[in-house]
């Protein structure tokens, strides 16, 4: 499945590394593209990857439904993203990773519009 292995860009981003990361240990990029590597190599990849195929089919198939005014799709986003945006928030508190906040940001965001809509179609339904 994956063109390389993941230990063998680990070993490749070692070889790099090796001639910067001793010059200079605070290096903030050198630091977390190591610590990046690591974790590739240390089984991070599956998760990620699953977690973000499960996250896009899921979000997917909602926005279809949605697209289609299945008025049970409304409640159903929200929670699912409710969902998605507690686990991101306590995944951030052990890998402190930006991108996960930022998607968090990004789906409360998506559930605020979808339940302003859901009420607007509630309302337009029962006229």
């Amino acid at each position: 499945m994956w063109l390389v292995k993941p230990a063998s860009l680990n070993q490749i981003a070692l070889l790099f590394l090796n001639y910067d990361l001793p010059l200079d240990s605070h290096d903030y990029v050198t630091t977390h593209l190591f610590r990046a590597t690591m974790h590739l190599a240390n089984g991070g990849k599956y998760f990620a990857s699953a977690y973000l195929v499960l996250h896009g089919l899921i979000k997917a198939v909602l926005v279809i439904a949605l697209w289609f005014d299945a008025l049970w799709a409304y409640p159903t986003t929200i929670f699912i993203f409710g969902v998605f945006s507690f686990y991101q928030l306590y995944r951030f508190t052990h890998t402190h990773a930006l991108a996960l906040i930022l998607i968090t940001v990004f789906d409360v965001l998506i559930i605020w519009l979808t339940w302003r809509e859901y009420r607007d179609q509630k309302l337009m339904r029962h006229k």
